[in-house]
């Protein structure tokens, strides 16, 4: 009797040249950390910072793709604990391209990265707070992991105030509200309200 061939999964994630050894990590702990967690093998090629994702017939395809938006994550600036977050069933990942909100020009683009990151991470950080997030401001992007509702949060206030310039405690009142009735719904669930209706 012939020996089933293995199934193999396979993908290639190209991340930035000085991101690389973020996704080895120190003594190779984050790829090993990350090949544990997707039962996936990680290949690293450090000249051209591509990353080949496989997954043999043991690997799950959610494990797979989660390992795929952990690199990426990686890539995109996040550390490695940040980025593992990933595997949780309700951890997404968005990333916006600053270009498609602003132009190419760079000093427009550097302009708006000092906006949304703030005098000594400020801004960046209040943002998170407000949406439950993880923010990183990336080369031409602008990386998001949370849930469905935060990431819809932050990429609305990325997007006001960068693509549409509106001042910071516009777009910080108008968190700070969406804050206050999250968990007033939060809350009425928890008593047992029907608030999704």
């Amino acid at each position: 009797m012939a020996e089933k061939p293995e199934v193999e999964m396979r993908d290639v994630v190209k991340v930035p040249k000085d991101r690389v050894g973020a996704v080895i990590g120190k003594k190779g702990r984050t790829r090993k950390k990350i090949e544990r967690a997707a039962d996936v093998e990680l290949r690293v090629d450090s000249e051209s910072g591509e990353v080949e994702i496989v997954g043999g017939s043991s690997t799950l395809p959610e494990n797979f793709y989660k390992a795929r938006l952990v690199v990426q994550a990686i890539g995109r600036g996040f550390d490695d604990r940040s980025a593992m977050e990933l595997f949780a069933d309700d951890r997404y990942i968005e990333v916006i391209d600053l270009t498609d909100l602003v132009g190419r020009s760079p000093s427009t683009l550097r302009r708006q990265k000092a906006r949304l990151i703030g005098r000594g991470g400020s801004a960046r950080e209040k943002l998170e707070a407000l949406t439950g997030t993880k923010i990183r401001v990336y080369g031409k992007t602008v990386a998001i992991i949370g849930d469905e509702e935060g990431i819809a949060l932050a990429k609305r206030a990325v997007e006001r105030l960068v693509g549409d310039g509106s001042p910071h405690n516009v777009v910080f009142r108008e968190l700070e509200a969406d804050q206050r009735r999250r968990k007033q719904r939060r809350l009425l669930r928890e008593l047992g309200f029907n608030v999704d209706a």
